[in-house]
């Protein structure tokens, strides 16, 4: 396979047309057409931002190597992300309660004060 063939397989693999290929590369579509046709050989730039752009290393776009799995190994034990957002709940939780029971109270106090009114509307 070559390397006009490569692009043309990556490309419609990312489900990029020729124009926005070039678009993102900063080339005309013609150039993608004449890379995709061997009629040209993109630049190193153009080529590191292909691979870039596909996902894969240059040597894979370049040469057509498959990544190299390396030998098995014993599967490494999934690294957790600290879960330091839970540290702004926190004061979130305490912001809330006091603010209920700021207004429980004040609830609390109204309603005697209202209480203490009742005698004066009854005489």
């Amino acid at each position: 396979m070559t390397l006009g063939e490569r692009i043309l397989n990556y490309r419609k693999c990312a489900g990029l047309s020729q124009e926005r290929l070039a678009e993102l590369l900063g080339v005309s579509r013609q150039a993608v057409s004449k890379w995709e046709g061997d009629a040209a050989q993109p630049e190193l730039d153009k080529i590191v931002a292909l691979a870039r752009l596909f996902g894969i290393t240059t040597d894979q776009l370049l040469l057509g190597e498959r990544p190299n799995p390396g030998p098995p190994t014993e599967a490494a034990p999934e690294k957790r992300e600290p879960r330091w957002y839970l540290l702004g709940i926190l004061p979130l939780a305490v912001g809330a309660y006091l603010l209920i029971r700021g207004v429980l109270q004040l609830s609390a106090v109204s309603g005697l004060w209202e209480f203490m009114k009742l005698p004066e509307f009854l005489s």
